[in-house]
């Protein structure tokens, strides 16, 4: 993997940058481009929605690690994870014999408030229709689409997140899992629309190809940036490449995406979870300002 060198960009230089070639233009690839404010906002809900992502994998980690840490490995069965609120996230995890309740985890996340109980009770109903919805939309998933769902097995097992879109959609994440240290997986993850029923609406693919790119250089160093580059059906960067740069970024402040069909860049900051979208020439003018 190449290095990127990292430009000192301050607010200002972006802003007169930015300002220098807002308006939409012809690309070089064909069309044009989406006036800035059209990008900004599509970039917004982006953030939102890969952060909600992330959000919903690290509940999984977290009560996957607690229960684990709390039970013997060959008593804990199946899981289920939802939000009851847009706020707060929940999960149980059932016995191997899907008797019992054998871990609850509720968490709150704007306060960031965890609550967990290990307390074993009987399955209830609210507990077996949750454990339904959540196997109905994994069966309609593998029925529908089944084909086009692609992992690596050298690099890990799929994970699977449900995130509540509206009241009307439930959107599930497949996700290539990664269980070597020092890499970050772009690709080999899709989502699938499911409505309230558990009926599959839409599918997609957000990468075509499986990247794994290493945070660290030759030498063990941790680098400062990562990059990677998307083909002109795939113009911004993604929920899934938020969620995962964030899970498995070790600290890493920033990501780059190189975008053809917008012709520039999109710079993801993790403080904030913020994205901006530059043009090339952008890119040109503070390089030079820089130097």
């Amino acid at each position: 993997m190449k290095k990127l060198k990292i430009l000192a960009i301050t607010a200002s230089v972006i802003s007169i940058a930015i300002l220098a070639s807002c308006s939409t233009r012809k690309l070089a690839t064909g069309g044009s481009r989406p006036r800035p404010e059209t990008i900004q906002a599509a970039l917004d809900s982006i953030c939102n929605e890969g952060y909600n992502l992330f959000i919903a994998e690290r509940i999984n980690w977290m009560a996957t690690d607690s229960v684990i840490e709390h039970n013997d490995i060959e008593r804990v069965g199946e899981n289920v994870i939802w939000q009851p609120d847009i706020n707060t996230w929940c999960a149980i995890f059932f016995d191997r014999e899907h008797k019992n309740c054998i871990f609850e985890l509720t968490y709150n996340s704007v306060t960031h408030e965890a609550d967990f109980s290990y307390t074993t009770r009987p399955v209830g109903e609210a507990d077996q229709a949750l454990w339904e919805w959540k196997s109905l939309m994994v069966d309609n998933a593998v029925k529908n689409y089944g084909d086009s769902l692609r992992y690596n097995s050298d690099y890990g097992r799929p994970n699977i997140d449900i995130v509540r879109i509206d009241a009307n959609t439930v959107r599930m994440y497949i996700l290539q899992g990664v269980e070597r240290p020092n890499v970050i997986p772009f690709g080999n993850d899709y989502s699938i629309d499911f409505d309230n029923n558990g009926n599959a609406k839409t599918f997609r693919r957000y990468h075509r190809t499986f990247l794994p790119i290493p945070t660290v250089d030759e030498d063990g160093a941790k680098v400062s940036t990562i990059y990677h580059s998307h083909l002109k059906d795939n113009p911004y960067i993604t929920p899934t490449d938020i969620c995962n740069f964030l899970l498995y970024g070790d600290g890493m402040k920033q990501t780059w995406v190189l975008s053809t069909a917008l012709d520039g860049y999109i710079i993801y900051k993790a403080d904030g979870n913020t994205a901006v979208f530059l043009t090339r020439d952008a890119m040109e003018k503070i390089s030079k300002h820089s130097k």
